[in-house]
């Protein structure tokens, strides 16, 4: 697909194409969607917590809720879409077996989208010194682990992007991602 550019040298969003869905892309039309590294598992009773974060107004920004919001009608898991990670998340956490984040990353480098696990936290009560302005994944599960005495299993699906200036619409790149992190998802929920 060709991406323009605007005036700034940016990547403009490429237009919607008549007669065809939201979410309709080249992986939905019959492609074998490909990923970087290794689906998570959850056997038949895991309690699975699906995160889509992102500003559904900052372009490719948006792929995390959009994954989220596509599946979440589809899905016998909790959903929840948000804007960043805050520690009140950690309440939702304890409650899941498997937390499964979805997120778009600015890094030119990603080709597709890939899972990252994140390693179990650390215990007691220096994991909560860890907060600042910007909360990771590995921190949230630290706080959760020493609020409620246990974290979840973690991973996170990171989607390409590009562009995360205002806007809503996503590029080719991050709506193919958004296509195959749907894709991944459904296989991984039919097999619980």
């Amino acid at each position: 697909m060709n991406e323009g550019r605007d005036g700034a040298g940016r990547v403009a969003p490429a237009p919607a194409r008549a007669g065809r869905g939201p979410l309709a892309t080249p992986a939905m039309d019959g492609a074998t969607p490909t990923m970087d590294g290794v689906a998570p598992t959850a056997p038949p009773g895991t309690r699975v917590l699906l995160v889509g974060i992102g500003n559904e107004l900052r372009h490719d920004d948006a792929a995390g809720p959009r994954v989220v919001r596509a599946v979440q009608e589809l899905v016998r898991w909790d959903t929840l879409v948000v804007h960043g990670l805050t520690p009140e998340l950690a309440d939702d956490l304890a409650a899941a077996d498997l937390v499964i984040f979805v997120d778009a990353n600015a890094d030119p480098f990603l080709p597709r989208p890939t899972w990252r696990p994140h390693e179990p936290p650390a215990q007691g009560p220096a994991a909560a010194t860890l907060l600042g302005h910007a909360l990771t994944v590995p921190v949230l599960l630290a706080l959760t682990s020493w609020l409620h005495g246990r974290a979840p299993r973690a991973v996170t699906l990171e989607l390409p992007g590009h562009a995360f200036c205002i806007g809503e619409c996503l590029t080719p790149r991050a709506a193919q991602g958004v296509a195959t992190a749907i894709e991944a998802l459904l296989r991984l929920h039919a097999g619980c």
